[in-house]
């Protein structure tokens, strides 16, 4: 079914799932990444716990990235070679990501009072270096999230999902992505 050809209903549950599925992926990655935090700063005896963060955090960046494909963020690639458009798509959005963080950390720390670098503290130890790693580290975690979803796009909506989660023959499976 085309897009063109959806009701309002249908265009908000396929919104609202595309959201939860973002956020579950990023809620996922990014509760890892402050467990691997926490258990280094537990290495040097320093208490962390902050695992609520991750959910508002990928909530937030899932909206973020809705509004960034709306806006056909990457898809000048989209007739390339899926390894372009995925590692494109990638990329851009852990800058925008990363944009979005540091604006967020800074209007909070504005609000309370904080210097700009006071703001970003938290955020790769607030220096360029670790904002950069961060950005490199979110780029490499969502190259998998793109790469699913130009497979997707490209073998049409719905067809990746059946081959992933549903039992098939693998001849009938390689015979449909053949056509």
């Amino acid at each position: 079914m085309g897009t063109t050809n959806r009701t309002l209903k249908q265009k908000a549950y396929h919104e609202l799932t595309e959201f939860l599925v973002i956020a579950l992926y990023l809620w996922v990655v990014f509760g890892l990444l402050l467990v691997y935090k926490s258990v280094i700063l537990d290495e040097e005896h320093i208490d962390y716990l902050a695992h609520g963060l991750a959910l508002m955090n990928a909530l937030a960046f899932a909206k973020v990235v809705l509004i960034a494909r709306a806006l056909h963020l990457g898809d000048k690639a989209n007739d390339r070679p899926l390894i372009y458009p995925t590692l494109l798509k990638s990329a851009l959005f852990s800058l925008v990501l990363t944009a979005c963080k540091i604006l967020e950390d800074a209007a909070v720390g504005l609000y309370r009072g904080k210097s700009f670098s006071q703001s970003i503290a938290d955020l790769g130890g607030g220096t360029w270096k670790g904002i950069a790693t961060l950005t490199v580290l979110l780029f490499a975690v969502l190259i998998p999230f793109f790469g699913f979803s130009e497979l997707q796009r490209v073998l049409g909506e719905g067809k990746l999902g059946q081959i992933f989660f549903r039992p098939h023959d693998a001849s009938q499976t390689v015979d449909a992505l053949m056509l």
